[in-house]
């Protein structure tokens, strides 16, 4: 008692100023009383609530309320403890992005410094189990009012122990909360939870029956403790939630344990992005749990795992495939030699082809362009019409796809890589889980990285990359002489399939990279080499029956190229015009390749393209409409105008909902579209009475499968990165296998082994005609 006389007389002397001096009434207090008084400028009068030493099981909360206080006289309120002062006023006033939002009471918890307490925390809450002994302040509050209003104003005052404050694991919590009134709890790992073990973490869960934008702190559990809007990310974790959020804590980041801080905000435009009224009624209820996440043995066991079934499925798969394959390869047999070929189109002959020059302009084919009008003309195109280039042309040609997707995997990926390690940073340094758009429930940090396990489960595409690569180089050596032969089978071009291995690879890496911090600017990462095999199965189908004109490696990357510049002006500023621009460039980009692929590249973009419409539809049309009108090639025509017709109704999709996720829009029209030219090209095969080999129908059934179950992961997604972080966290859940990996895992997962067999189709679809002669190879 004669610390708390001495530091009131030091306030009351301090309190003077000049000839003035303020009377100090001291009034002795008591927990659970509310003290009411009236307070006015004209009595001088400041008054000190101070109590005796207090016994408590917990920390102090300070409720404080007034109707008749005005923000330009406020009442002041300052709280004396022996390790921090606290103060504010009354009415609270807290900006907002809308404008400031006034509330007439107010509650504070006192900070008490656990880092600084003689006993340890197990002996506290050893009294909270089993209420055998008493929690001591010994440096009790003091509590100061006074303010400067010339009316009389009432305040009333109530201190009380907190209801509950210390946090046990596997708890269900609840609270309310407003913007005044925050709450404080705090939560100290268990004695076996080392500080060496950085896996050893545990899960903050939140829900809440409202929308109302709240912010959650995780703060270190020393004083002081900030609890208002304007302070609260000045130190630990941070972020807003709507009617959900998590977030994973490791005791390396807070070893004596934390403070869970939770403080509403006026309005919700920092959650919705969207600016709302404040209403001073914004009460949010909040039910949360804390629950120990997994050890390093389960990091140990995920990772051991993962890899053991990547080594079975190269086991198994190498054998199976290995031994389905023949490695002895049957020699062609030449019994059947047409002259149908050599005789319309002398230039295919082995001869001319040999004496080619392979320094030829690889992007032109003037043979094919000078015969275009007779390939049109001909009821039926064969192989032999469209393969006249020299094999090593075609070859050189075809490795360029390979040397490009080299050269955008490292001049795309390394900063890509730099960017999100420099996110990845930020967070870490700042505290600011806003940044990234983490499945929260289900995000095992490792070392430096926050969500491990959403970066470990890309190994899928690496590794499945690297085999469909040794794939080809194997398929290269057994059936070299497939390379050299111009007479017989697809031509091969080993080139595309090495562009294809690589691309499965750097999604993989691309993907992980998204991983490391996902967010709203850097999606398409994730999604760019994606277009990139979608545009390069459909570019390696179309050359096995019109390998002479392909498209080049240099405009099939330039299409790529306007991909991703269309994909980042549609995150970052895709309004309606914007999409209306879009449409109409996707439907007239359609109609274009429907041309192209109906008229077997005879339909040639020029300032003359046009001109060549207006006379075709006026003089075939006008003078010849029974003739003209019905469809030269049927089956073609119609499996075009499904396709056509499919594009059509996702444009309109797109236009009609343009505030969708353009992203995931441009993909759905890259994926659906390879997809129905994949689906095109089989039909052509059956109707030509050609076959599938029987591997590949496996393989097929086996992509099928793995795409069905990869797309019902997908659309259980865990984050939404085209909203705000806080609605993202509406979609968080608990982990789906091992507590390690969630849904978008599995999808990696699953999606990986997808495309590698799909890959594979792709690789063996054409098998069945390694004998045929290219003169009975129909081209379609």
């Amino acid at each position: 008692m004669l610390l708390h006389w001495l530091f009131v007389n030091a306030l009351i002397i301090l309190s003077c100023s000049g000839i003035e001096c303020l009377n100090v009434k001291i009034i002795n207090g008591s927990l659970n009383e509310i003290f009411t008084q009236d307070l006015t400028l004209d009595k001088d009068i400041e008054y000190l609530i101070q109590f005796d030493s207090i016994e408590t099981k917990t920390p102090l909360r300070v409720l404080a309320y007034s109707e008749d206080a005005h923000v330009s006289s406020p009442i002041l309120i300052v709280v004396k403890q022996k390790k921090e002062v606290v103060s504010w006023q009354l009415p609270m006033v807290v900006d907002g992005n809308d404008g400031s939002t006034e509330f007439k009471d107010t509650a504070k918890t006192l900070c008490y410094d656990m880092t600084m307490d003689n006993r340890t925390l197990s002996e506290a809450i050893s009294g909270i189990s089993h209420y055998n002994s008493e929690f001591m302040l010994e440096d009790s509050p003091i509590i100061s009012i006074s303010t400067s209003s010339v009316k009389n104003v009432s305040v009333n005052v109530t201190v009380m122990p907190e209801s509950t404050f210390y946090i046990l694991p596997d708890e269900v919590y609840n609270t309310t909360v407003t913007s005044s009134t925050p709450r404080v709890y705090f939560y100290d790992f268990p004695d076996n939870a080392t500080t060496t073990d950085n896996t050893k973490t545990v899960i903050l869960e939140v829900n809440s029956p409202d929308n109302i934008c709240m912010t959650i702190s995780i703060q270190n559990a020393s004083c002081p403790v900030y609890d208002l809007n304007h302070n609260i990310r000045f130190e630990g974790y941070f972020e807003t939630i709507t009617t959900k959020g998590g977030i994973t804590i490791t005791k390396s980041h807070f070893p004596n344990g934390f403070f869970l801080v939770f403080v509403p905000k006026p309005d919700d435009y920092d959650c919705t992005m969207v600016l709302s009224t404040s209403n001073t009624e914004r009460r949010k209820e909040i039910t949360f749990k804390i629950t120990p996440s997994i050890a390093r043995t389960d990091y140990i066991n995920a990772i051991i795992l993962t890899l053991f079934c990547m080594f079975v499925f190269y086991f198994v798969f190498g054998i199976c495939f290995f031994l389905c394959s023949s490695r002895a390869y049957v020699p062609r047999s030449m019994e059947y030699m047409s002259e149908r070929c050599i005789e319309e189109n002398p230039s295919t002959s082995r001869t001319a082809n040999d004496n080619a020059s392979v320094n030829e302009d690889y992007g032109s084919n003037e043979d094919a362009s000078s015969a275009r009008e007779v390939i049109f003309n001909k009821p039926e195109v064969f192989l032999c019409d469209l393969a006249r280039k020299d094999f090593r042309i075609l070859k050189k040609k075809s490795y360029f796809y390979l040397w490009h997707v080299l050269t955008v995997a490292v001049f795309y990926g390394l900063p890509v890589v730099q960017l999100v390690i420099t996110y990845q940073k930020v967070l870490n340094d700042t505290g600011n889980q806003d940044l990234c758009y983490y499945n929260f429930l289900c995000a095992h940090p490792l070392g430096f990285f926050s969500d491990f396990n959403h970066i470990l489960s890309n190994v899928g595409y690496l590794l499945l990359g690297l085999l469909y690569i040794c794939i080809i180089y194997r398929r290269q050596l057994w059936h070299k002489d497939l390379q050299f032969d111009q007479e017989y089978g697809i031509p091969q071009h080993y080139g595309l399939f090495y562009a294809l291995g690589v691309a499965l690879m750097m999604e993989g890496v691309l993907s992980g990279s998204y991983h490391i911090c996902p967010n709203h600017s850097n999606f398409q990462f994730d999604t760019s080499f994606m277009y990139v095999m979608a545009v390069l199965c459909m570019v390696k189908i179309y050359q096995n029956r019109h390998p002479d004109i392909n498209a080049t490696a240099y405009s099939t990357f330039g299409v790529l190229a306007v991909a991703i510049i269309l994909g980042m002006w549609g995150i970052m500023a895709g309004d309606l015009y914007f999409w209306i621009f879009f449409t109409i460039f996707h439907i007239l980009t359609g109609i274009y390749l429907t041309a192209q692929i109906y008229f077997m590249g005879c339909c040639k973009l020029d300032q003359w393209l046009f001109w060549k419409i207006i006379r075709h539809v006026f003089y075939d049309f006008w003078f010849s409409p029974r003739e003209n009108i019905k469809p030269k090639y049927k089956g073609r025509f119609f499996l075009l105008l499904i396709g056509n017709l499919c594009n059509w109704m996702l444009a309109i999709f797109g236009i009609l909902h343009h505030d969708t996720d353009f992203a995931l829009h441009l993909l759905a029209i890259f994926m659906m579209n390879t997809l129905l030219y994949f689906i095109f090209y089989i039909v052509m095969k059956l109707c030509h009475k050609e076959r599938i080999n029987l591997l590949a129908v496996l393989f097929l059934l086996i992509s099928l499968a793995c795409a069905g179950a990869a797309m019902y992961c997908f659309l259980n997604k865990s984050i939404s990165w085209a909203e705000s972080p806080a609605e993202s966290r509406r979609y968080n859940q608990d982990c789906l296998f091992m507590r390690f990996y969630d849904y978008h895992d599995v999808w990696h997962f699953l999606s990986a082994v997808g495309m590698f067999f799909i890959f594979m189709v792709v690789l063996l679809l054409d098998d069945d005609l390694s004998h045929t002669h290219r003169t009975r190879i129909h081209v379609f």
